[in-house]
C-alpha cells in the first residue's frame, strides 16, 4: 500500500485550499486524481478508515469530486473503491500506517500552523496524525 501526494507548487501553497495530486496504489491497481483538494481527500480517507475499523461499509462524498469513495471491510483488511477502480489492502494497519505517514508529510508541506484554524479539515488531519489511532478489529471482521 502506497499513498503519494504532490502539492501544486506553481504558486504559493494555500493551506486554506491545498490543491495537488493524490495517488493510492496496492501495487496492482491505482486510484489517482490530479489538481484536487487534498484536504478533502484526507478527510474522506480518515473517515473511511475509522468506519472500516468498526466493521462497517461507508460511501464518502469528496465534495469537489464527482465520484463517491467507498470503503468496506475485507477479511483483516479493507477495500477502497473510487470510480471503476478498487484497491484491496490485506491489513488495515498497513493502510493506517501509510495514511499517517503521508498525512504528516502533507501537514509539513502546508506548514502554516497559524492558519490551520481557518481550515477545519487540516485540523482533522492533524488530530489523526497526533492521536494514536490504532485499528480495532471487531469479531465480525475476524470471521
Amino acid at each position: 500500500m502506497k499513498i503519494v501526494v504532490n502539492l501544486d507548487e506553481s504558486e504559493t501553497i494555500d493551506p486554506i485550499d491545498p490543491i495537488g495530486d493524490i495517488m493510492l496504489t496496492d501495487d496492482t491497481t491505482t486510484i489517482q486524481e490530479k489538481s484536487t483538494y487534498l484536504d478533502s481527500w484526507f478527510d474522506a480517507l480518515i473517515t473511511g478508515l475509522k468506519t472500516v475499523t468498526q466493521g462497517k461499509n461507508i460511501a464518502v462524498e469528496i465534495v469537489e469530486e464527482p465520484e463517491l469513495i467507498v470503503f468496506e471491510p475485507w477479511g483483516e483488511g479493507m477495500r477502497i473503491s473510487y470510480g471503476d477502480r478498487t484497491l484491496s489492502i490485506s491489513q488495515i494497519s498497513e493502510f493506517t500506517e501509510a495514511l499517517k505517514l503521508i498525512a504528516e508529510e502533507f501537514l509539513e508541506m502546508c506548514d502554516r500552523p497559524v492558519e490551520f484554524d481557518s481550515n477545519n479539515l487540516l485540523n482533522v488531519i492533524r488530530n489523526f496524525v497526533n492521536n494514536e489511532f490504532q485499528p480495532q478489529m471487531t469479531e465480525e471482521m475476524l470471521r
